[in-house]
């Protein structure tokens, strides 16, 4: 008998995942999802569900879960759950396949629709700077994926080859970012951060977004 709730999918998901996965799925809670080390570390697959879904919400939490189960190599268990919340997700109109194939095919009429209408619509880049300057404090404090990033800002040329030798010997990772926070003296410079900051810290960005 399939699930009666997002959530309880979840949670039989993660407990029926090896030691190791489970372990995988939770580092990964904490490098990508931006989850605090303290709530997921040593804890059992239902804390685990509770913080996840707590966090995001049932609908954002099932495709955070099947994202980082595909990602770290349970492609079967990410499958199983999708096939396990196909009645619930269409039911709550969440389906994160569903939902993506929506966006994508209003993506064209809804910015035709804003131009037509004169609507004031905000940027990315302009709303990129100010996110980074708003949240600076939990940016500073949360960010865990700091190689990437100084890896794409010294690509994207942010920040010159000193800069990055600097600051990747620099301990701990706050002062990492506060010093990364330093570089960014150009309001391009913040909106390319903040692009970096969606690929790499999309469940942080996400979660930040939502408070």
């Amino acid at each position: 008998m399939p699930p009666k709730t997002i959530k309880k999918a979840i949670k039989n998901c993660l407990e029926n995942l090896r030691e190791k996965d489970f372990k995988k799925f939770c580092d990964a809670l904490i490098a990508d999802a931006g989850i605090a080390t303290s709530r997921v570390e040593g804890k059992d697959f239902l804390d685990v569900t509770n913080v996840v879904v707590t966090n995001f919400g049932e609908a954002k939490a099932l495709d955070m879960v099947i994202d980082l189960l595909e990602d770290n190599g349970c492609k079967e268990q990410a499958d199983a759950l999708v096939a396990e919340t196909k009645e619930l997700t269409s039911k709550a109109g969440s389906s994160k396949f569903a939902e993506t194939k929506e966006l994508t095919s209003k993506a064209g009429s809804s910015k035709s629709a804003g131009a037509s209408t004169g609507t004031d619509r905000v940027t990315p880049k302009a709303d990129g700077e100010r996110f980074v300057d708003r949240y600076r404090e939990d940016l500073i404090q949360r960010v865990k994926t700091i190689p990437q990033i100084l890896d794409q800002l010294l690509t994207k040329k942010v920040i010159d080859q000193e800069t990055y030798d600097k600051i990747r010997v620099m301990r701990p990772p706050q002062e990492q970012m506060r010093e990364i926070y330093k570089s960014l003296n150009a309001r391009a410079c913040k909106d390319i951060f903040y692009e970096i900051l969606e690929e790499k810290e999309k469940w942080l960005i996400e979660d930040l977004k939502k408070n």
